[in-house]
């Protein structure tokens, strides 16, 4: 096999999956474990207790590069031209056998995340069976046909609703089996964040978008009430981290979460230009905003 031709396979395979978006799905993950464990349920020296927290965190992990190699598929293929490729029908669409693999790879995280979620289910009741469903469907929905959520505008509120509160509380529900609003709550802050990154992808394209006619949530508002929806969503998960502890619901120590500001501030400075490092800046926001949240909370 040609050396040359086995690189550029890894390389894009390595672009389809976008390992460093992961942090979503283990931040959202972890504040959902962090917020049983702060109820009484969970005992980390239980063996039972500590294969559930693994099987969780991989459940969020494989539905979120579900989601990632779906959009991909639908809307990535661009980035991995060969002209030389040979295409054949795939789902009704002339399609490079890469696209395929995408397209394949995606269904099997998507399956093996079900894997998981049928044992939950099984130690749980069927409200698991329903948080499951709407997280797998939202996560192929987003840019999946016939669907596509985010060219109808939906994509920045369905990403916050299945990567923040509806996966926080997905990773909480084994443990206390209860739909509770303590684990949202918990974890609002730092769910602030992920829409924000969704804007902030969506403004990077925003140019691209208006001039195809897609209905990006971006494009639908335009680019100046989009950067006073990204500005509340940052800045909010601040200024509710603040009135929390005013409210004893966080201890003082998550006030920690202050020193990441500076990567807000550059991060909205990139964003409100339509720059592509408005994406990288928050995203690395949302993972150290995420941690601190996560570390002072234990500790506190």
């Amino acid at each position: 096999m040609n050396k040359d031709y086995v690189i550029k396979f890894i390389k894009d395979s390595w672009k389809a999956f976008r390992p460093f978006s992961l942090t979503l799905a283990i931040g959202s993950t972890t504040l959902g474990i962090v917020a049983a464990y702060k109820m009484g349920a969970i005992n980390f020296s239980s063996s039972r207790d500590l294969l559930l927290v693994i099987l969780v965190t991989i459940a969020g992990l494989l539905a979120q590069s579900g989601a990632n190699l779906v959009n991909d598929y639908f809307e990535g293929s661009f980035r991995y031209y060969r002209p030389s490729g040979r295409k054949v029908k795939f789902l009704g669409v002339d399609r490079t056998y890469f696209d395929i693999y995408v397209f394949l790879w995606a269904m099997a995280c998507f399956g093996l995340s079900s894997l998981i979620g049928l044992y939950l289910i099984y130690i749980t009741d069927y409200k698991m069976l329903i948080i499951g469903l709407i997280g797998i469907f939202g996560a192929y929905a987003y840019t999946g046909e016939p669907f596509v959520f985010k060219r109808k505008g939906l994509g920045v509120p369905i990403s916050f609703i299945t990567m923040g509160p509806l996966m926080v509380l997905g990773a909480s529900y084994p443990f206390t089996k209860e739909l509770s609003l303590y684990p949202i709550l918990l974890s609002l802050p730092a769910s602030f964040i992920i829409p924000a990154l969704m804007i902030s992808n969506e403004m990077r394209d925003f140019q691209r978008d208006a001039n195809l006619s897609l209905g990006t949530l971006s494009v639908r508002i335009g680019s100046k009430l989009s950067t006073y929806i990204y500005r509340f969503l940052v800045f909010g998960a601040y200024i509710l981290t603040a009135i929390y502890v005013m409210l004893d619901f966080y201890p003082i120590t998550t006030l920690l979460v202050f020193i990441t500001l500076p990567i807000a501030l550059k991060a909205h400075r990139a964003v409100c230009k339509f720059e592509k490092l408005g994406i990288p800046y928050t995203n690395n926001l949302h993972w150290t905003f995420t941690l601190l949240l996560i570390a002072t909370l234990l500790i506190g």
